[in-house]
């Protein structure tokens, strides 16, 4: 498996930050103390969510989903966006917690690529969907997920982990869709999301991707998207991950996206979402 960079935005892991091995997956564990709206995000990767206390609702307009706290996952697909409302409560919680895992490109390839005697990879239905959680699927997913934040863990063995899950899912008849064919935007959207603290420009990432700067605009304008819109939205998500995730001032949150006056993060961010950061936590 190749250390490609995954299309979620990350920072350094400190302080709570999610966990990203490159070219296998990303952890992260949003936890929320107010309920939280959030307009159009997108998932870029595959993702398992298993909400731990309060409830997750999804919609995209066609689809609906309500998740509470219990036994069942949530499975959403590549490049699935959808508004999300992260409501505290239950348990004996005042806050909303959950644990999200999104599977690389490539290893979900890996995964799709059926060995002799394997159950085919079943078609998904909508977007996201839950599906129930028994004691020997979440044994599995406890592996992984383990896997992921242990050091003595190497790549190897936290492939073998992931693909394990994989398998459980399909064994039980679910699967996740294949990424959509919009190319270039997945990949410039990988490499952003590497660095979004960097002062980007479509000249510079088109040299990273090996074409012209006039050749990145193109196509991307062929796949409806531009490059200043794509940078934007991959420093927002990486925002809004950071301030679930982590203690991390907003001044240190803004430079992590690439945004040297907390001002006009701040103003940027309520365009994104429609709310300031601060009321996030």
């Amino acid at each position: 498996m190749s250390a490609q960079a995954s299309a979620w935005p990350i920072a350094p892991q400190s302080s709570g930050a999610p966990w990203l091995r490159p070219g296998l997956c990303l952890l992260a564990r949003p936890c929320l103390a107010t309920l939280q709206y959030t307009p159009r995000f997108l998932f870029p990767e595959a993702a398992l969510v298993q909400v731990l206390a309060g409830q997750l609702d999804l919609a995209d307009g066609t689809h609906g989903l309500s998740v509470s706290a219990g036994p069942a996952l949530v499975m959403v697909d590549p490049d699935t966006c959808a508004d999300l409302r992260k409501t505290p409560g239950g348990s004996g919680s005042a806050r909303f917690r959950s644990v999200l895992l999104a599977f690389d490109a490539e290893l979900l390839e890996a995964a799709r690529r059926e060995p002799s005697g394997s159950p085919p990879w079943p078609a998904s239905g909508a977007p996201f969907r839950s599906v129930p959680l028994d004691e020997d699927l979440a044994r599995t997913v406890e592996h992984a997920v383990d896997g992921v934040a242990a050091p003595g863990v190497s790549d190897e063995r936290l492939q073998y982990r992931l693909l394990e899950l994989l398998c459980a899912l399909r064994e039980r008849g679910h699967g996740f869709r294949a990424a959509p064919g919009n190319a270039t935007t997945r990949r410039l959207r990988a490499l952003l999301a590497a660095a979004p603290q960097q002062r980007w420009t479509a000249a510079q990432a088109g040299q990273r991707l090996a074409m012209s700067e006039a050749t990145l605009r193109r196509r991307l304008a062929a796949e409806r998207q531009r490059f200043d819109d794509l940078l934007a939205d991959v420093r927002m998500q990486h925002a809004l991950m950071l301030l679930q995730t982590t203690g991390w001032s907003i001044p240190r949150i803004a430079l992590a996206c690439g945004y040297q006056s907390r001002a006009r993060f701040a103003e940027r961010f309520r365009r994104r979402f429609g709310y300031l950061p601060s009321s996030v936590r």
